[in-house]
C-alpha cells in the first residue's frame, strides 16, 4: 500500500505501479470530491469514490460493437474518442459474452495535453441520453478490506478533508479512535509466537475438498502451505487462469528466512515490506485453521501496494466462472469453486453499483452455486463499500432457481460480543467475526527494524522482540479483511457438514450455499 496521498482534492496520486502480476501501468487515480465534482443527474452529489481517471466499463453482449458505435458518436460530440483498453494479461478480449468487463480509455480529439476526467464524460453523457448509459459505468479502484484506518492507506487521508477525518462523512467515528487499531498490542501488526502445527495434518479425508478462492495478494512461501494440493496457484494468462507452475513461477516469498543465512549476514535485513505485504498469506492462515480441509485457490490481483483496477479484477473473476462452469459441466471437480472470500472494494459514487458490473458478475457465480463473502471495510462509516453493500438475507424457502446470497462480514474485537470501531455499518451486514488481533501465518520476513536491547554473553546474544521479524512465520493483524476468511472457512465446515459435496451441479450448489448460509449467519462469533 502507498504511503503517499493524492495531490489535491479531486486528482489521486498518478502510479504506476502494478495491479497484478504483468499488469499494464495504471492511469492517473482520480477522486469524486462531492463538493466540487460534477452532479449526478438529479442535482444531487456524488458521494465520494476512486476511479481510474480516463477509462469507462462497458457492458458486453452480442450489441456491443453496435453499442460502441453509439458511444464513439456521443464522445465525439464531446471532442473524444475511445480506444479498448489492452489486457493486462495480454489476452484477447471476447466482446460478446454476456457480462460486464470491457474497458475504454478515453483519448481528447482536439488536445492531448488536456486531461480526461471520466467521470464528467460519464455525467455529460447520461445528461444528454440517459438510457444509452445505462451500460457504461466508472472503473473503480478497488482496495483491501485491511487494517489502516481512518483513511485507506493515504490515497483517502485528505482527499478534500472527506475520508481522512473519519468524521462528517463518514458518519462521525474520530479517526484518532480508528487509528488506535493500528498500535501493535491494540491490534496493530506485530510478530508472534505460535505453537501450533500445521492443521492440514489433522484434516478429515473427504470424497472431495471445499474450495475456497481468494483474489488478493500473493500467497508467500509458508511451512503451512507446501502442499500443492491444499493451496492451488493460478496466473492469468491470455484470457485463462492457469497453475503458476507452467509458467515457471513460484509463490512469492520476500526474502528467505533468517535461519536460512549465515549468522551476521547483512542481507537477513530486507527493506521495509509494502504494508499489504502478506495480506493473502494472513487470509490463508486463517482459512487454514478454521477449515484445514479446503482446499485454497490463490490468485493475485494485486501487488504489495494493495490496488487493483476493477477491469482487471473482473477478468480474473469471468476467467475464474469461465473455470468454474467448465468444471461442474466436464469435470475436473477440482475446478469447481464453492466459497468467494473477498476481501476488497471500492466506496460507490451513487446507487448504480446495484446494477453494475460487479453485481451483475457475482450474481453470476450465485447462479452458478457458489457463496460469495465480502469484508464491510474498515472505515467505520455506512457509505457504501462494494461488494460488500450488495449483500441480502437468505431466502426462507429454497426453490430450484433460488441463488445464494453476498453475505457480508464485519469485524468483532477479541470478546467475540462488540463490534469493531472501524467495522463499517452497512445497510445488511449478514455477519460480525473475530478480526481484531487475530493471530495467522505471515511471509518468512525480517525487515530493518531492531531489537531495542541487544546483549551478547559467552556466545549467546539476548534481546528484546524485533517488531518486524516475522521470519518465525507468524503475527497480529486486525481488519473486516481477517473477519472475512474466518467466516469463508465456517461455511466451508457447513458446507461439509451436508455431505455429498460431490454433486456439484448448479441446483446441488445452490441448495447447499443457502442452508449453509443460514446455519452461519446470525451466529455470535465463535
Amino acid at each position: 500500500m502507498s504511503d503517499s496521498g493524492p495531490a489535491g482534492p479531486s486528482d489521486g496520486p498518478d502510479t504506476s505501479a502494478a495491479s497484478g502480476a504483468g499488469a499494464r501501468p495504471r492511469p492517473p487515480v482520480r477522486a469524486i470530491d462531492p463538493a466540487t465534482s460534477k452532479r449526478k443527474t438529479d442535482g444531487e452529489a456524488p458521494l465520494p469514490a476512486l476511479y481510474l481517471s480516463d477509462r469507462l466499463l462497458v457492458r458486453n453482449g452480442a450489441g456491443l460493437t453496435r453499442d460502441l458505435s453509439s458511444i464513439g458518436d456521443a464522445l465525439a460530440k464531446l471532442d473524444l474518442r475511445y480506444e479498448l483498453t489492452p489486457r493486462a494479461d495480454g489476452g484477447p478480449r471476447e466482446l460478446d459474452s454476456g457480462s460486464w468487463g470491457t474497458s475504454i480509455t478515453l483519448r481528447s480529439m482536439t488536445s492531448p495535453i488536456d486531461p480526461v476526467d471520466a467521470w464528467t464524460v460519464l455525467q455529460q453523457l447520461r445528461a444528454a441520453d440517459g438510457p444509452a448509459t445505462d451500460n457504461l459505468s466508472l472503473e473503480h479502484v478497488l482496495r483491501p478490506a485491511d487494517g489502516y484506518w481512518g483513511g485507506v492507506g493515504g490515497y483517502w487521508g485528505g482527499v478534500g478533508g472527506y475520508w481522512g477525518g473519519v468524521g462528517g462523512y463518514w458518519g462521525g467515528v474520530g479517526g484518532s479512535a480508528l487509528q488506535e487499531y493500528s498500535v501493535p498490542g491494540r491490534g496493530g501488526r506485530m510478530p508472534v509466537s505460535l505453537a501450533l502445527p500445521d492443521p492440514a495434518l489433522r484434516a478429515e479425508v473427504l470424497d472431495r475438498n471445499p474450495v475456497i478462492v481468494v483474489p488478493d495478494t500473493e500467497i508467500a512461501k509458508h511451512p503451512w502451505f507446501k502442499d500443492s494440493a491444499r493451496v492451488v496457484r493460478l496466473r492469468m494468462k491470455d484470457g485463462r487462469l492457469v497453475p503458476a507452475d507452467s509458467l515457471g513461477e513460484t509463490a512469492a516469498s520476500s526474502t528467505l528466512p533468517t535461519s536460512e543465512l549465515p549468522p551476521g549476514d547483512p542481507s537477513a535485513q530486507a527493506e521495509p515490506p509494502g504494508l499489504l505485504q502478506g495480506h493473502a498469506t494472513f487470509i490463508a492462515g486463517l482459512i487454514r485453521q478454521g477449515c484445514p480441509e479446503a482446499t485454497i485457490v490463490s490468485i493475485p490481483v494485486m501487488g504489495d501496494d494493495g490496488i487493483v483496477d476493477e477491469g482487471v479484477m473482473l477478468d480474473v473473476l469471468q476467467a475464474l466462472l469461465d473455470r468454474h462452469v467448465h468444471g461442474q459441466e466436464h469435470g475436473p471437480v477440482s475446478d469447481v469453486v464453492d466459497v468467494l472470500s473477498l476481501s476488497l472494494g471500492y466506496y460507490a459514487e451513487d446507487s448504480t453499483y446495484t446494477s453494475g458490473p460487479v453485481a451483475d458478475m457475482l450474481d453470476r457465480f450465485a447462479e452458478s452455486g457458489v457463496a460469495v463473502v465480502a469484508g464491510v471495510g474498515n472505515d467505520g462509516t455506512s457509505s457504501p463499500f462494494v461488494p460488500a453493500a450488495l449483500a441480502a438475507e437468505p431466502p426462507k424457502r429454497i426453490l430450484p432457481r433460488s441463488n445464494p446470497p453476498l453475505a457480508s462480514v464485519g469485524a468483532c474485537n477479541p470478546d467475540g460480543i462488540t463490534v469493531a470501531l472501524f467495522s463499517n455499518n452497512l445497510a445488511v451486514v449478514s455477519a460480525v467475526r473475530l478480526g481484531v488481533s487475530v493471530v495467522s501465518t505471515l511471509p518468512l520476513t525480517n525487515g530493518m527494524g531492531q531489537p531495542s536491547t541487544k546483549i551478547a554473553v559467552d556466545g549467546t546474544v539476548r534481546c528484546t522482540v524485533d517488531p518486524d521479524d516475522y521470519t518465525g512465520g507468524f503475527g497480529v493483524w486486525s481488519g473486516t479483511s481477517f473477519a472475512t476468511p474466518v467466516f469463508a472457512a465456517e461455511l466451508a465446515v457447513a458446507l461439509i457438514d451436508q455431505g455429498d459435496l460431490t454433486d456439484v451441479s448448479p441446483r446441488a450448489m445452490r441448495g447447499r450455499a443457502i442452508r449453509a448460509l443460514r446455519a452461519c449467519i446470525g451466529r455470535v462469533s465463535s
